[in-house]
C-alpha cells in the first residue's frame, strides 16, 4: 500500500471527525438545545419531539439573524 493511500486515509478520517463534531456541536445544541428551551418556556407540560426542537430552534436562529441584518441596515 503506497504511502499516499494512507495519508489519504488519515486525513478523510480526520476530516470525517470534525464534520462530526460541527454537526454535533450545530444541530444537537444549537439547534435542538434552543428550540427545547423555546418550546419547554411555551408549553411546559409537553416533552418536545426533536423535529420539532430543531425547526424551532432553526427559525429562532434564522430570526435572530434577520434581525440583526436589520438593525445593522438601519444603523448604518
Amino acid at each position: 500500500m503506497p504511502l499516499g493511500d494512507i495519508a489519504g486515509e488519515a486525513l478523510g478520517g480526520v476530516f470525517r471527525l470534525i464534520a462530526r463534531i460541527v454537526f454535533e456541536i450545530v444541530v444537537e445544541w444549537l439547534l435542538r438545545g434552543t428550540g427545547a428551551l423555546i418550546l419547554r418556556m411555551l408549553r411546559p407540560r409537553h416533552a418536545p419531539g426533536e423535529a420539532a426542537a430543531a425547526l424551532t430552534g432553526l427559525l429562532f436562529w434564522v430570526a435572530m439573524i434577520a434581525l440583526g441584518v436589520w438593525i445593522y441596515r438601519e444603523a448604518g
